[in-house]
């Protein structure tokens, strides 16, 4: 038992010394792009997104897309009380059809009608799919996009993508070739 606590110490210490080496030191490069080119990719990929097939509700697309299959959704941003990440190119969108924004229900003041709390958590987790922005390697890029060509919480939109190698049937995630305010 004391051995075990003498290792455990050890361990602790080592963490700890590594981790002191590390202050003072400059913080590693957010992205290797400049952010000109960070944003003009980012502006890029907001166009006109065709329909040329029914669009499909998230929670029928979660169960029947896999990796690699291109979608086109509509849906509206919302699903979170956060459904823009800082620094990262992407965002939460939940299905109309399946999630109610606090904004529609009447006599409602919450203050982050986008969060849909008033919905059940599992109708939360079956009607909402993340929308990333990625490089030529599959990487999120290293921009936030609130705000970008005016998308923002509650904005209704179209994306056409590629359903990401990460996704699956419990996190429907689409790397996005088109973003289309409606």
């Amino acid at each position: 038992m004391k051995h075990t606590h003498t290792i455990r110490l050890a361990a602790g210490l080592a963490a700890l010394t590594l981790l002191a080496a590390g202050c003072g030191r400059a913080p590693a490069p957010q992205s290797s792009a400049p952010a000109e080119a960070v944003a003009a990719a980012l502006t890029a990929v907001f166009h006109p997104v065709a329909v040329t097939g029914a669009v499909k509700p998230i929670p029928e697309l979660r169960t029947r897309v896999a990796p690699g299959d291109t979608v086109v959704l509509e849906a509206k941003v919302m699903g979170t009380e956060t459904p823009f990440v800082d620094q990262r190119a992407l965002f939460v969108v939940g299905d109309e059809g399946t999630l109610t924004s606090c904004d529609l229900r009447e006599g409602d003041t919450c203050k982050t009608p986008w969060d849909n709390c008033c919905d059940d958590p599992d109708a939360i987790r079956a009607g909402t799919a993340t929308i990333q922005v990625v490089d030529a390697a599959g990487n999120v890029l290293k921009h936030g996009l609130r705000g970008v060509n005016g998308l923002k919480e509650l904005s209704r939109v179209r994306v056409e993508g590629v359903v990401a190698p990460q996704s699956s049937v419990d996190a429907l995630i689409i790397n996005a070739t088109g973003i289309e305010l409606l």
